[in-house]
């Protein structure tokens, strides 16, 4: 990573690593993975008992142990609650999401059944997370949950490191994006690239003359056979909206395939429903890359936000909001009259992207670790 280190750094390999693996837990995944980061702590602990115990998996049933049995000091780094608010609404409104299944939101019973589960995780998850003495969260929307599930008041928001140098450099001239339309994410279901095509076919639909040109590119990387398979029904979803030779759905670019990507875009597209953050975005917005993101979590609180006054992309939420600002933002990347307005919209996302950088992150990280190894 060309970090200079003032000393080694020792790397201990744990053997129950499998204890907080998803795969292992094919249901009550939450309480497996929950109840086996306490089995994967004692194991850690007893190899090496450290004075400051630093969590940044969200393995919370840690916190208890490295402050109770082996007496360390507990901070913890927070990037998204293990349960929030939110899961706990959609199952009690009986809403199939990519944590509660259609068969169990369609049946009244399941429903208790599982909302019953949620609440109790909820309750031990809380327990858990009063063990730590310095709590960070990566965004406004983590920090809350944090906040209200916890009830700890010191939550202090310290949002992730994005190093966005190489992006930075891109060229911000309208004239040599083209009419693309990019979208950078794993292929996980809670991404929704699906609402992604339809979005766009219905941008395509609503005004097929100005948008004959425009093209959608889906990059991501596939980590296991569940990726592919989603990747495929993507595939399929796009040839039934009618959108072959308009879509490419790229997996497992290179980085410098990538980097041209988001030299060309005009658009940069995100559709996941209380993202907790979203590098991605930030991602997008460094290289030049006027996004249309989710108008939730992370990317409405602290990302997609004004610089001096101005906006620095746009929030959307059902389909045709998203066809709206793509109809929008490519007709102004396209219209040399409209140009000037792209070119501050370029402006002010690279502007916000820049709040994210190693050195603050790097800063106010030891800054909050400080008083755990007695100084001031």
């Amino acid at each position: 990573f060309g970090i200079a280190l003032p000393r080694p750094v020792r790397f201990v390999k744990l053997r129950s690593r499998w204890l907080i693996d998803a795969s292992s837990y094919p249901r009550f995944t939450m309480l497996g993975q929950f109840l086996g980061g306490a089995f994967v702590a004692v194991e850690a602990l007893c190899r090496l008992t450290p004075s400051v115990f630093v969590d940044t998996m969200g393995c919370a049933c840690a916190y208890p142990v490295a402050r109770g049995l082996f007496g360390c000091h507990v901070a913890c780094y927070v990037h998204y609650p293990t349960i929030s608010t939110e899961m706990i609404k959609a199952v009690g409104a009986r809403r199939a999401e990519h944590n509660n299944d259609a068969t169990i939101a369609a049946s009244r019973w399941r429903t208790a059944v599982k909302l019953c589960y949620y609440c109790a995780f909820a309750a031990l998850y809380a327990l858990a997370g009063r063990f730590a003495t310095v709590v960070l969260a990566n965004s406004t929307w983590t920090a809350g949950h944090i906040r209200q599930l916890w009830d700890a008041r010191g939550v202090r928001v310290l949002f992730p490191p994005c190093d966005t140098t190489a992006l930075a450099e891109l060229p911000l001239c309208p004239l040599e994006r083209e009419q693309l339309v990019i979208s950078i994410a794993q292929f996980r279901p809670e991404k929704a690239h699906a609402q992604q095509l339809r979005a766009f076919a219905r941008l395509r639909e609503r005004w097929p003359a100005e948008h004959a040109d425009a093209r959608l590119v889906i990059i991501g990387s596939v980590r296991d056979a569940g990726d592919a398979r989603r990747v495929a029904e993507l595939r399929t979803l796009s040839t039934e909206l009618g959108l072959d030779g308009c879509v490419l759905i790229a997996t497992d670019v290179s980085y410098a395939e990538r980097l041209g990507w988001l030299a060309r875009a005009a658009v940069g597209l995100h559709t996941m429903w209380m993202e907790h953050f979203g590098i991605g975005i930030v991602e997008l917005m460094a290289s030049g890359v006027v996004p249309v993101a989710h108008a939730s979590g992370g990317p409405l609180a602290d990302i997609v936000v004004p610089v001096r006054g101005r906006p620095s992309g746009r929030l959307a939420s059902s389909a045709d909001e998203y066809a709206e600002a793509m109809h929008e933002l490519l007709a102004l990347a396209k219209e040399p009259g409209a140009r000037v307005a792209y070119a501050q919209l370029q402006r002010s996302a690279r502007e916000a992207a820049a709040r994210f950088s190693d050195d603050i992150f790097a800063e106010g990280f030891a800054r909050a670790l400080r008083p755990l190894f007695g100084a001031p």
